[in-house]
């Protein structure tokens, strides 16, 4: 399960506190009851998500909820003391976790550092998923998912940022659907990018203000500057149609939205192969200041992002691990030793190789060894890693 809040800290990098929440990511007992079909929790998912948290900067995880209720809307939603009692095997886990929690005390207070920004607005999100837009296919959440999905599967550690706050931290900030961008956004992010910042924006984004209105100078016209270029015009495409993004001499499948991109001194970096952008530009890179602007005018997968992204990176200096797909890791800092935790997402076990010292086999439930619910932690000098599993 890749769950929303994978490897994403939050924006102050301060430890905080897992609030209990009955959604299908929180941490919960097992199932729920809100859903069209409540999947069971798996033998060591529980403690593998918990972790995963912990992994991201949470020095606490609380639970939803103590008891399962008798009757009520929510008597089939999962709880610490599950109906079956405390010779149960959730109770166990539960407790399990606890102790768990209790031998990672010397994490408590390191902070995840990252160098990548993923920009989040929830003004944006709502202005976005207005009515009467170009196309329904374009939506907020989506797009998110998409770009973020694609740092997931690269293993990059993000954080979640608000377009105006200070960035001048990050390698790299990713603007996956930046709709409405107040002009004081823009000029932080062309800010950003002329102090030696890179920008990958994605498309329908600087497109209207705090307002919902379209900004002055057109579509984009913020982030002119950053990208050298605005957007004469939308080209959604109809439902089932596709056409492609030829990049780097790869065909990119592309659905739902093209762009009729007006350059300003970006070079080309992609084109559109069919549909209503055929052979107009729809992948783009700016040189602004000291820093580079990406854009991409297309809806594309995180499969197709891939290509693109990896140039991104090498523009910002970043180098993923390179890790086993359905791995991840994230590092915890601390004032005198980093902390690495390791998440084993597959169905089955695989192999990372790290340095560090004092291993701690205490944190593996032999008894529940399935692949996604294993690993191993230990406590490194700062100057090696350690591999640490949920």
């Amino acid at each position: 399960m890749r769950t929303w809040a994978s490897r994403s800290p939050l924006t102050s990098r301060a430890p905080w506190v897992v609030a209990p929440r009955g959604s299908s990511w929180s941490t919960r007992g097992s199932a729920v009851n809100w859903q069209g079909r409540n999947v069971a929790k798996r033998p060591g998912e529980e403690r593998r998500n918990a972790l995963t948290h912990v992994g991201r900067g949470a020095d606490g995880i609380l639970f939803f909820q103590w008891r399962a209720s008798r009757s009520g809307a929510e008597k089939f939603h999962s709880a610490m003391l599950p109906h079956a009692g405390k010779d149960s095997r959730v109770f166990r886990e539960v407790t399990q976790l606890g102790q768990h929690m209790k031998d990672l005390a010397e994490v408590r207070g390191s902070r995840v550092v990252a160098d990548v920004a993923v920009l989040y607005d929830w003004e944006s999100l709502w202005a976005h998923d207005l009515e009467w837009r170009p196309s329904d296919d374009m939506q907020f959440r989506e797009r998110m998912r998409a770009y973020y999905e694609r740092l997931w599967l690269d293993d990059v550690t993000v954080d979640f940022a608000h377009p105006e706050a200070d960035l001048s931290g990050y390698r790299l900030v990713v603007a996956p659907s930046s709709y409405l961008l107040t002009s004081a956004a823009g000029e932080n992010l062309s800010a950003y990018v002329a102090g030696g910042g890179t920008l990958l924006v994605g498309a329908f984004s600087g497109i209207v203000d705090e307002h919902d209105a379209v900004h002055v100078g057109g579509f984009g016209a913020p982030l002119k500057d950053a990208l050298g270029l605005t957007v004469e015009e939308f080209l959604p495409l109809r439902e089932g149609e596709t056409c492609e993004v030829v990049f780097d001499g790869t065909a990119l499948t592309v659905d739902a939205w093209a762009e009729d991109i007006a350059l300003a001194g970006a070079e080309v970096r992609g084109s559109f192969a069919g549909g209503p952008g055929d052979a107009l530009p729809a992948v783009t890179r700016h040189q602004h200041g000291e820093g580079t602007g990406w854009y991409v005018g297309a809806r594309l997968t995180p499969e197709a992002l891939a290509p693109v992204i990896a140039q991104v990176y090498a523009d910002a200096g970043i180098t993923p691990e390179g890790v086993a797909e359905g791995l991840e890791t994230i590092t915890r800092r601390g004032a005198h030793h980093d902390f690495v935790i390791a998440v084993n997402h597959r169905e089955d076990a695989v192999s990372l190789s790290i340095t560090g010292t004092e291993p701690a086999e205490r944190y593996r439930d032999r008894r529940n060894a399935r692949p996604q619910g294993r690993g191993r932690s230990r406590r490194p000098h700062r100057e090696g890693a350690a591999g640490g599993g949920a």
